[in-house]
């Protein structure tokens, strides 16, 4: 159940992500589940022999509560420990209120959690100023390099662009792993917490979402579609799998809040290998997991992304930073002479209505550069 940091882990891989050991603020990691946040703590305090690390999922602390914590603290004293790790304490009602206490006792303190709205909600309200958040995804392209001890180059993305992201899948590349989190994430993650009794409708629209990937959606469509009752359940559900990093939702862009909330959105997975390995279709759409790739390395950077469709023309992602639009994306595995008056015009049409000054095409393996558009290969913009 407790452990001490010098028993941590077999290989380390340097993330592309610090988290600041020495504030003196609460730390708090936040992801998806298995993409690494108790690793990156762990490798953070490595040689320190000073950590108490507390894994909330252990079944003996089924019965813990927040007036436990107060033991946890007598135990770190003993052992002459100064830093407490607790790992996935979304699982603990109420433990922000101890969160805030150890923090005002001068206890160094460092959390994990695998629900982003819920820890969001919870800091706002109780932690203030005292806390430092970081969000961590499964491996980016360069983590996977590392981790295969590759150079960048169209192979290395080749291989990449199969196996995807999380850390341990990359071990043993087992497609039963990745079926085996999904229903993890669906079981502990939302449907215990959000105590849904109808698990199997929640895993059917799950399924669903990660075979259209990268595809406009509705929420009436869905309901009618899967046949749940209810188009708020479907809404809801829709933002459960968002609030455990599952998957994301990006509306159509429109200076009309209204209209952004009225029209279709746009779902991509955490991870484009994981949406293959739980999707119902065995088609292979190159296309679209070349485009969940680049969602994921935008929405690592940047919080508001939409997509652009007018009457005859679409891009695929614009991207918003201080009120602006800067940038617009468009992704397409391969550019022809039948695609590529239809993929520069929808890339300078959202940038004329946007105002984004800076507009690319991300491709499989072009790099040239077209009507004033570079195209770069993924493997060099990722």
């Amino acid at each position: 159940m407790l452990t001490s940091n010098s028993s941590f882990i077999k290989k380390w891989i340097d993330r592309t992500i610090d988290i600041p050991i020495d504030s003196s603020r609460i730390i708090i990691v936040t992801g998806v589940r298995r993409c690494g946040k108790s690793t990156l703590i762990k490798k953070a305090l490595l040689g320190t022999n000073k950590a108490l690390y507390v894994n909330f999922e252990d079944p003996r602390l089924i019965n813990f509560t927040v007036q436990d914590f107060i033991r946890l603290e007598e135990l770190l004293h003993v052992q002459d420990k100064s830093l407490l790790i607790f790992d996935e304490v979304q699982n603990i009602t109420q433990w922000e209120l101890y969160a805030r206490l150890a923090h005002e006792k001068g206890l160094k303190l460092f959390v994990t959690g695998s629900n982003a709205s819920m820890l969001s909600r919870e800091l706002g309200t109780r932690l203030t100023g005292r806390h430092y958040q970081v969000e961590l995804f499964p491996f980016n392209f360069d983590e996977f390099l590392d981790f295969f001890e590759l150079a960048r180059s169209q192979e290395s993305f080749e291989k990449y662009f199969p196996l995807g992201c999380f850390p341990e899948y990359l071990q043993e590349t087992n497609d039963d792993y990745l079926r085996s989190l999904l229903k993890d994430i669906i079981t502990r993650d939302i449907a215990v917490r959000k105590n849904i009794t109808n698990e199997t409708q929640l895993t059917r629209l799950a399924v669903y979402l990660m075979s259209n990937i990268g595809k406009e959606l509705s929420y009436n469509k869905l309901s009618k579609t899967l046949e749940i009752k209810s188009v708020r359940t479907v809404i809801d559900y829709c933002d459960y799998f968002r609030e455990s990093y599952l998957m994301e939702f990006i509306p159509m862009f429109s200076y009309s809040i209204k209209k952004q909330l009225g029209n279709p959105k746009k779902v991509y997975s955490i991870d484009p290998s994981f949406a293959k390995a739980n999707s119902l279709s065995f088609s292979a759409d190159l296309g679209r997991r070349l485009e969940n790739f680049v969602f994921n390395k935008i929405r690592r950077e940047h919080q508001e992304i939409f997509y652009y469709r007018s009457a005859n023309t679409e891009c695929d992602f614009l991207v918003k930073h201080n009120e602006k639009i800067v940038k617009a994306i468009q992704v397409c595995w391969q550019i022809d002479t039948d695609n590529m008056e239809r993929e520069i015009n929808g890339l300078k049409n959202a940038q004329q209505e946007t105002g984004a000054d800076a507009g690319l095409i991300v491709t499989a393996d072009q790099e040239d550069t077209l009507d004033g558009i570079p195209l770069i290969p993924a493997w060099k913009w990722l």
